[in-house]
């Protein structure tokens, strides 16, 4: 109740949860889908139009509702309205969306905890954030969609940059690689409850180097994002909007790579698990 509460007094946050609604219903109702995405842009539209007039600058009083809007746009991006005929242009977009929500709204000490959407990060950390010593070990997978291989696949991967990357970049994707695995830990404790933001994290949290890396389709860079996109997949069932994903992400990562034996050896993992999971 919290955003529909919210929405009275911010009428683009009202347009945002509409353009959402509308998302939903062409998701549900295929043979109308293009009525439905029309409506979505609308209110979409309208939404962004209203929040850039009312928006100067985000300061205490507004950052509530700019947050709240801030999230309709991100499932917009991911939504079939969203998305181009370019998916990598489309998960770069939607990465630096990410990390200017995080910078501009969740700057200056401001947190989740403390507000009434406070449930949106209890339901992400179920692991404690910065406590290191809980990712050292490897949970059961039992009760997980996690494939078993999971954390063996991701050692490999760090193995991997470890051998392969000079001084200048190996740490930023052995960091990038350690927040795979904290993203598949926090999943495998949730166990069926996985929350989208325990994949969702990581676009905020990797270098702006590694940012960089993904706009210039880098080698390295590609096969990151192929082993997230096996994260990605995992709660394609949950959340409506990112159905499609990962296999868009796949396919556009194994093209780019064209082959190259070094890289998409080290890929095969995630296209393997993601082409199960898409014929599932």
């Amino acid at each position: 109740m919290v955003l529909p509460e919210m929405s009275y007094n911010a009428p683009f946050l009202s347009h945002g949860l509409l353009s959402v609604a509308a998302l939903h219903k062409a998701h549900l109702l295929p043979a109308r889908r293009d009525k439905y995405l029309d409506l979505a842009a609308y209110h979409q539209t309208r939404g962004m139009e209203g929040f850039r007039s009312g928006f100067s600058s985000i300061d205490e009083k507004n950052w509530h509702p700019a947050f709240c809007f801030s999230s309709t746009i991100v499932i917009y991006a991911f939504s079939q309205a969203g998305r181009t005929t370019d998916s990598m242009a489309d998960i770069l977009q939607i990465f630096v969306l990410i990390r200017g929500i995080r910078s501009s709204l969740l700057g200056a000490g401001r947190n989740l905890t403390q507000t009434p959407f406070s449930a949106w990060a209890n339901g992400i950390w179920i692991v404690g954030e910065n406590d290191e010593a809980s990712y050292d070990f490897d949970p059961p997978l039992d009760h997980s969609a996690l494939p078993l291989d999971t954390f063996q696949a991701l050692r490999r991967l760090f193995a991997f940059y470890r051998t392969n990357l000079s001084d200048c970049s190996r740490e930023d994707y052995e960091f990038a690689t350690l927040q795979l695995r904290k993203s598949a830990i926090l999943m495998a404790h949730a166990g069926s409850q996985a929350e989208i933001g325990m994949v969702m994290f990581f676009p905020y949290v990797i270098s702006a180097s590694v940012m960089s890396d993904i706009q210039a389709k880098d080698p390295c860079a590609l096969v990151l994002l192929s082993y997230f996109s096996v994260l990605l997949s995992l709660v394609e069932n949950q959340f409506w909007y990112v159905q499609g994903w990962s296999k868009r992400l796949i396919e556009a990562i194994d093209l780019q790579l064209n082959g190259d034996t070094k890289f998409s050896k080290v890929a095969r993992w995630p296209k393997t698990i993601i082409t199960r999971h898409s014929k599932n």
